[in-house]
């Protein structure tokens, strides 16, 4: 890895017609590879912080999706589609035409639907690290929407706020990943996070035979290169969505959950393995 550092950090807020994306990047340099990461469900940017430490020798762009960290909710739609289309106009006005993409679980359902929209016009290269490609990724979002309807109106933001979601969640999974899951939790609109849990977990109404999600066949129809990052404690047991996933392009965490950027030598290493061979012309 180069030494040379890009580590200026800058912050904005981008207009989006009537929402506000914040924005976390390097400064920009055009002679530099350009990588865009989206943040999963309940999460902001701070889950890839861990990237400008690993990453040096690109532009790096973070955003928080509107209702999540410091972008407030949208006056609009918070669904998957309409997110990506927030985040391809975010790109425009920051005039970005090309860059490699990186989404954590939701996130790389919502890159996976930018992939499409675009095609090959912007993103180079895609990873989806644990994305929504089979009904067995989809546990936490059926966790908390079942929760969530439980609950009265007036009780979703305390419970998601206070203990109840980081006792049955965060604190008790006990590892790093989480405590950054929890502080992005409570700094989300607690009924934008109830809404998307829905979409996710409505997603198990549209699998196929194998149980391939409606996303998860999007992702296996791109042609943008790309891989699937994925922990094999996250799918232990999962006979099923294992023979999906490792008939794909993809990279494996030894033991790791569903935070595979937990172990981040391993995962930034395999990012930048990943770019290198798509510049050096390797098919994936």
């Amino acid at each position: 890895m180069s030494k040379e550092r890009n580590n200026e950090l800058h912050e904005c807020r981008l207009n989006i017609e009537k929402d506000t994306m914040y924005c976390l990047s390097t400064k920009f340099d055009e002679s530099l590879e350009t990588i865009v990461f989206i943040h999963g469900l309940g999460e902001s940017s701070v889950c890839f912080a861990d990237a400008f430490d690993w990453l040096p020798q690109y532009n790096l762009i973070m955003f928080d999706m509107c209702g999540y960290g410091y972008s407030p909710a949208s006056e609009g739609s918070h669904s998957t589609e309409a997110q990506a289309k927030r985040v391809i106009k975010a790109l425009e006005l920051l005039e970005i035409n090309q860059c490699f993409l990186i989404g954590h679980s939701w996130g790389g359902d919502i890159a996976t639907i930018i992939c499409d929209l675009t095609k090959d016009r912007l993103v180079k290269g895609f990873i989806n690290a644990e994305g929504g490609l089979h009904e067995d990724n989809m546990i936490l979002s059926e966790k908390i929407t079942e929760k969530l309807e439980k609950l009265c109106p007036d009780g979703i933001d305390s419970w998601v706020k206070g203990n109840g979601f980081a006792q049955l969640f965060s604190l008790h999974w006990g590892h790093g990943a989480g405590i950054k899951y929890l502080t992005s939790v409570r700094r989300c609109c607690s009924k934008v996070l109830k809404a998307t849990a829905n979409e996710i977990y409505l997603q198990l109404n549209g699998i196929d035979e194998r149980g391939v999600t409606e996303w998860g066949r999007v992702y296996e129809n791109i042609r943008i290169p790309k891989s699937y990052f994925w922990g094999t404690g996250s799918l232990k047991g999962s006979v099923r969505a294992l023979k999906v996933i490792t008939g794909l392009k993809n990279v494996s965490f030894e033991d790791a959950n569903h935070w595979v950027q937990n172990d981040p030598v391993k995962f930034y290493s395999e990012v930048e393995k990943f770019i290198i061979g798509i510049n050096n012309g390797v098919k994936t």
